[in-house]
């Protein structure tokens, strides 16, 4: 950057701050301490110079991030006073914080000690929980963004920034803002981030801090190859304790579900040394399309998925008669069912027993999936699978069974009666056999109330793969075990009852989620139209991302919530009646803004058409 982007020691803007000196550079900006003629005090300016062809749309959208952060007070978090035009140049005012950044302060003096990482990583932590609280993400989290003040506090600056100064660039929903060093592995798919990307981004940076120097990469261009277990600074700093190492790997872990999901859990584990720190059990996930599958369906209910009793169609493959053909369907078969290979399996293969049991609307989605991965199938009624048994077996079974009528009419009485009970015995055999799917629901019985458990399958059916659905799977997925201990107390006055009004909360959250999600994504996909929109326009799309960010936090709050409360004997998690109804009334309140916020995005979108 040369020329007049550069101010001078003794430049003045805006006739109040005055120019000291250079103290940092961004990818399209340069930081300086300035004196505040008016206050009195020192401050710190950001000169912000985007490129000529994104200039204004980064500045319009970077000012609705700044007058949103403004509001944000917290001792771990730079105060942003104002952003401010003194042409050519846009400039934030920031608070002052004399103290060199962690990526400064590793370099020159080299690593952290645990003691000091889990300090920067607490104050980080509860400065991010601050922010995300309020529908705010930063985008960009890395060592030169947490500044360390002169009494050690762990500052984070920059909220927002990554959308202007971003190596990965500017987008509408923020999906690819930040630093692509420590950018999260489903940000860098291009999928957009929640608070867990943050998460990442700060155990990315507490590895660094730790070590002073990033796990391994393919070359310094690019970030650290994923983990699906997440990184582990022990193996460079034997300083680490084990506790320390397990918190750093579940918060860097590849898959958003597996890390801390609220910035509020990454602090609670770095403040409980020594405290189990691994990531709940994973989600299972539907055999056939891969979703989320929280109610141990087999199938999630997009598949045609239901408790046991509701679905009513059995799904058959064509039965394959020459030999060549039935190990064409087994290795076909066994690489989508790893139970293939048994003898129920097997005769799944061969068409002799029901692969899935689904509802009727699901089994035309069903038998389309297996037809996409040459396995033709077909869909009959529950009421109608006797006709599957296999016509060799049911006249091998009414040979033997006149045979031994006969047997016993010309010499052992005993076997005319003895042979028919046999025979019908065989038969009712492969009548529950033609009945009883390879792949069932493992889910004990009476885990969700019946409404409850019909309004949970009603909505994942209905929801799209992503964010909406991976979250209201986890809440469900958490809630579950806690209704089958609590169930247990015979008492549905107290948690049984909020449980319930709390997965029934996230039941409505989702869906409007998803809505919202749907109309981002439209609005990202027609951005070149959109972006010369009027300012009012893009304020009512700023609003719409922060209600969306909010009600994903609210979402992964009470994920957290759930998850804490596993933990806890049964007779204390009795008593919580008044956390879950808070987190509760909070993810209905989010969702009603959110709903309008959808609404008011999607209206928008339709007047731009």
């Amino acid at each position: 950057m040369t020329g007049p982007a550069l101010l001078a020691p003794g430049a003045l803007l805006r006739g109040r701050y005055e120019i000291l000196r250079e103290i940092g550079r961004g990818g399209y900006s340069i930081v300086y301490q300035a004196h505040d003629r008016d206050v009195g005090g020192d401050v710190a300016v950001k000169l912000l110079v985007p490129p000529p062809a994104t200039a204004h749309l980064a500045r319009e959208r970077l000012r609705r991030e700044v007058h949103a952060v403004r509001g944000l007070s917290h001792a771990n978090i730079v105060a942003v006073y104002d952003l401010l035009d003194e042409e050519p140049w846009s400039f934030i005012v920031m608070e002052y914080v004399a103290g060199s950044d962690l990526h400064v302060r590793v370099r020159d003096r080299g690593p952290l000690s645990a003691d000091e990482v889990v300090r920067v990583g607490r104050d980080v932590a509860a400065a991010l929980g601050a922010a995300h609280r309020h529908g705010i993400l930063h985008r960009d989290v890395k060592p030169q963004n947490i500044l360390l003040d002169t009494d050690a506090r762990a500052r984070l600056t920059d909220f927002g920034s990554a959308k202007l100064d971003g190596q990965l660039g500017i987008t509408a929903t923020g999906g690819l803002a930040g630093t692509l060093a420590y950018a999260a592995p489903e940000v860098l798919a291009g999928r957009r981030g929640d608070a867990r990307a943050d998460i990442y981004a700060l155990g990315l940076t507490l590895y660094y801090a730790l070590t002073g120097e990033l796990p391994g990469r393919p070359s310094a261009h690019l970030p650290p190859s994923p983990l699906p277990e997440g990184f582990r600074p022990g193996l460079l700093a034997p300083g680490c304790p084990a506790w320390l190492d397990d918190v750093i790997a579940r918060a860097t872990a590849t898959s958003a579900e597996d890390r801390f999901p609220t910035a509020s859990a990454l602090d609670e584990a770095l403040a409980a040394t020594g405290a189990e720190t691994s990531a709940p059990g994973a989600t299972p996930r539907c055999v056939l399309c891969g979703s989320a599958d929280p109610l141990g369906l087999g199938l999630c209910p997009g598949c045609g998925g239901t408790p046991a009793g509701a679905a009513d169609t059995l799904i058959f493959l064509q039965r394959p008669y020459q030999s060549a053909e039935r190990h064409t369907v087994a290795a076909r078969l066994g690489e989508l069912l790893p139970a293939a290979a048994s003898p129920e399996g097997r005769a799944a293969g061969w068409g002799e027993r029901p692969l899935f049991r689904v509802t009727p609307e699901g089994s035309a989605r069903v038998l389309d999936a297996l037809e996409r991965r040459k396995l033709p199938a077909r869909a009959i009624p529950a009421s109608r699978a006797w006709t599957m048994i296999p016509a060799a077996y049911a006249t091998m079974v009414v040979a033997v069974t006149l045979a031994g009528m006969g047997a016993g009419l010309a010499a052992t009485p005993l076997l005319l009666w003895t042979t028919p009970v046999i025979g019908g015995l065989l038969l009712y055999a492969a009548g529950q056999t033609v009945r009883s799917p390879l792949v069932a629901s493992s889910q004990p019985a009476g885990d969700l109330p019946p409404v409850l458990e019909a309004q949970v399958v009603r909505a994942l059916a209905e929801l799209p793969t992503g964010t909406a659905q991976g979250l209201l799977a986890d809440v469900t997925r958490l809630a579950r075990p806690l209704f089958a201990r609590l169930g247990r107390l015979g008492d549905d006055r107290y948690t049984p009852t909020v449980l319930h009004e709390l997965v029934g909360s996230a039941c409505v959250a989702a869906t409007d989620l998803a809505m919202l999600d749907e109309n981002l994504a439209r609005f990202e996909r027609e951005r070149a139209r959109t972006a010369s929109q009027e300012s009012g326009w893009l304020d009512s799309l700023a609003r719409s991302e922060r209600a969306r960010d909010a009600l994903v936090q609210r979402l992964l709050e009470a994920t957290t919530v759930l998850g804490r409360l596993q933990s806890q004997a049964t007779s204390a998690v009795a008593a919580e009646d008044g956390t879950l109804a808070e987190v509760t009334r909070e993810l209905r309140a989010e969702a009603e803004a959110q709903a309008a916020a959808a609404r008011e995005i999607a209206l928008l979108l339709g007047e731009a058409a």
